[in-house]
This record gives C-alpha cells, sequence and structure tokens, in this order.
C-alpha cells in the first residue's frame, strides 16, 4: 500500500515537472501581434473563414525559424491600422512604407526586404494607348480606401481627393478591375491596382488581358519594409536579423515567387 501510494507520488511529481517546463517554454516566447489588412497579395481576407497571403505566409514562417517569439496575426483594415496601432492593439506590420501616413506614429522601420508596385489600367481600345495614362486629375479613377497613391501625392484624406481628383474609392480589388472591363467611363476610365495581384488575375483570367490597357509606368514603386513600434517587445535589429534568416533560408525566394513579387 505504501509503495503503491510512493509510486502514485512519484508520477504525480513528473507530470507536474513536465507541465511546469511545457508553461516555461510557452512562456519563453514573447507574442508579438503582427497586423495586417486587405492589400492582395499580402493579405486575401474578404470572403475567407481564414486570411491568407504573403504576410500570414511570413508570420508562419517566422514562427518556424526561431523560438523567442510566437508571431500572431491581427486583423485590421487600411483605414483603421493606424488607430489600431495607436492603441497598441499590434506590434509590427509587414509590406509597408513609412510614408503610407506612419509620419507621425512612433515607429521605427526595418531594412528593405521586397519590392513591388502598383500600374494603372485601363479598357483597351484602338484609340487609346500608353499617352492615356498622362494626366489622372482629368481621368474618372479607381482606387482603394485608405490606401496612399502616387498621384495623390500620397495623400489617402478622403476630402482632399474628391477635390482634388474624380476617384471612386473602393474596397475590393477585383471590382476595381471588373469595373475597368465594363467599359463603363461614366462610372470609370482607370484603376490603379498592384501589379502582382494584376499578373495572378491574368493568370487565372487570360482571356480579359486583350481587354485590358496596361500601364509601363509605375503609380509607385514599393519599397517594402516592416514598421516596429518603439520601444516594442521585439527591436528593428533583431527583424533584421530575422529578415536575414529567412532570406538565407530561401523562405523569401518561396514567398516571392508563390505571389509574383519577384520582380517588379
Amino acid at each position: 500500500m505504501i509503495l503503491s501510494q510512493f509510486k502514485l507520488y512519484l508520477i504525480r511529481s513528473v507530470l507536474l515537472i513536465i507541465v511546469g517546463m511545457t508553461v516555461s517554454v510557452v512562456q519563453a516566447e514573447t507574442v508579438i501581434k503582427v497586423g495586417g489588412y486587405e492589400f492582395p497579395p499580402f493579405v486575401y481576407s474578404k470572403n475567407m473563414e481564414r486570411a491568407h497571403g504573403a504576410t500570414i505566409d511570413m508570420i508562419a514562417s517566422l514562427n518556424q525559424v526561431q523560438d523567442e517569439y510566437h508571431f500572431e496575426y491581427f486583423p485590421t483594415s487600411s483605414k483603421r491600422r493606424y488607430m489600431d496601432f495607436a492603441a497598441g492593439r499590434y506590434d509590427l506590420i509587414m509590406f509597408e512604407n513609412i510614408e503610407w501616413g506612419w509620419q507621425e506614429q512612433a515607429v521605427e522601420q526595418s531594412k528593405v526586404f521586397m519590392k513591388g508596385g502598383e500600374v494603372y489600367i485601363a479598357y483597351n481600345r484602338p484609340d487609346r494607348d500608353q499617352h492615356f495614362f498622362d494626366d489622372m486629375a482629368n481621368r474618372r479613377m479607381v482606387g482603394i480606401l485608405g490606401y496612399h497613391y502616387g498621384f495623390t501625392d500620397f495623400n489617402a484624406d478622403e476630402n482632399y481627393l474628391a477635390e482634388h481628383f474624380n476617384v471612386l474609392l473602393s474596397t475590393d480589388h477585383l471590382r476595381s478591375i471588373r469595373l475597368i472591363l465594363a467599359d463603363r467611363p461614366e462610372l470609370a476610365e482607370i484603376a490603379v491596382v498592384t501589379r502582382s495581384f494584376l499578373r495572378q488575375y491574368l493568370i487565372d483570367n487570360p482571356e480579359h488581358e486583350k481587354q485590358l490597357l496596361i500601364s509601363d509606368k509605375f503609380d509607385q514603386v514599393y519599397q517594402h519594409r516592416i514598421l516596429v513600434r518603439d520601444n516594442a517587445s521585439i527591436t528593428v535589429d533583431k527583424v533584421n536579423q530575422l529578415i536575414k534568416k529567412l532570406e538565407v533560408e530561401g523562405v523569401l525566394d518561396t514567398v516571392r515567387a508563390r505571389y509574383g513579387l519577384d520582380g517588379i
């Protein structure tokens, strides 16, 4: 009887040690919240049970290559991202640029880890060529709410856009392309789209390529960085080290190829 009680005591002690070690390991991983918003191909979140895209893949890869931090996705929106950041709801955000409205925020930026760009599209008519994209102020434009564009000098304020441009603001990238394909100039003449998203769309819908006039010039060329909160639990230096690790292990090349980010 005494021996059985002793065995039971040993089993309980071992289990407590294992649980304690597990808790210690979990506690050792500092949780880092990563903000993201609908921005194909970096985040696809519309009509999906779970967000996916380049940002989500990056988060998963960061959790695989180290055990000091646990990165978690925090969903926000293109307009709400500044407010959520200021409220401390997330710690860093990927595929961003400090010129996109972050100048007044307490952030530090990583090194550039990817590049990309946005182009203009219009319905392809016989009388249209690249000169059709010369004067945006006199065209009916389509853009995404909360996005910063080169043709607006990166000013996303809705009142400013209404005063200086004829811009229809959408929340759906597919809608922007479909508006152009509808060939209704009274609604939309030119849309601004991420080149990588457009590439994927035309791979999936090759019959539409001849219907689109695509600009040779870029609205802007992305210099993608990771923006990190000042005094966050992770430093920019550490983020740069992790970016280097992902580069060395081929993760960034895989993400570039998967989402058409391997060149502008």
